[in-house]
């Protein structure tokens, strides 16, 4: 079951309950978002993977994933996997909120981003069992109850402290990718990155791609796409954008964008 309020793009808020009986790992891709995500495992075993962090996924995980991380699933195959899933953006909400997203933001990437049952109270799965109970009811009740519910659930996830025993913290695919990030319009070649590091080059890059899921080229091409994507609907031209988040050729970053988004940077 699906639910998306807001009809202009990108979306203001989305809700998804789905289960799968027999789940096949490659059917759930590597990505990012331009807003937050929230995820609740009801059923399901295996790890997730943020920004090279990796977190244990068991029954009564919650997972937060704050705009522009990077992150996938990795699941078993041998349960079925069953989530709720909530895509939002900052401005689906009052003012007031954006405090505690404020406080949900402050971790480093790959940081904060796990709950286990034992971080929450119960009133947040109570609250998380009563979104389906709305689906029969008008768009507009709808509306409200989803607005205000997920906000409940924000503030509880904000005063919350977070399940780290399971992050992988100091390996090299970590390192690299947080550094990535604090300068992700870098021209720093594979070789300039091994030598930052102290590493062969072949080493630094099957880390990466270990503990990221994906290699560095294809990171950093994405991640400066969303970015990039996010300043353009903001009103910054496309070459600006382009030059911004480190693509020195305009016709690569038209036809990442493309590849990436679905369509060129003039229809966004």
């Amino acid at each position: 079951m699906v639910l998306q309020f807001g009809m202009k793009r990108p979306f203001s808020l989305y809700y998804h309950h789905h289960r799968d009986a027999v789940p096949t790992p490659s059917d759930f891709s590597r990505h990012c978002h331009e807003g937050y995500e929230l995820v609740y495992v009801i059923q399901g075993y295996g790890r997730f993977i943020v920004e090279g962090a990796a977190y244990d996924v068991r029954p009564g995980t919650v997972l937060f994933f704050r705009p522009y991380e990077y992150h996938y699933v990795d699941i078993r195959s041998d349960a079925p996997y069953e989530r709720q899933v909530f895509n939002f953006k900052r401005e689906s909400f009052d003012s007031e909120l954006g405090l505690f997203l404020d406080l949900l933001g402050r971790p480093a990437p790959g940081e904060g981003n796990c709950y286990t049952g034992g971080d929450l109270p119960e009133e947040f799965f109570a609250l998380l069992r009563g979104f389906d109970a709305v689906l029969d009811l008008p768009r507009e009740q709808q509306t409200i109850f989803f607005r205000t519910r997920l906000a409940d659930l924000l503030v509880m996830l904000a005063t919350a402290d977070s399940h780290s025993g399971t992050t992988i913290s100091e390996r090299l695919g970590v390192r690299v990718v947080r550094y990535l990030n604090t300068h992700i319009d870098t021209n720093e070649t594979l070789d300039d990155l091994a030598r930052r590091f102290l590493v062969s080059k072949f080493y630094m890059c099957r880390s990466f791609k270990e503990h990221n899921g994906i290699s560095i080229h294809g990171y950093l091409t994405r991640k400066r796409i969303m970015i990039a994507k996010s300043k353009i609907e903001s009103g910054v031209p496309a070459v600006t954008a382009a030059a911004e988040v480190g693509f020195g050729d305009y016709s690569a970053f038209f036809r990442a964008y493309r590849r990436i988004v679905g369509h060129s940077p003039r229809e966004t």
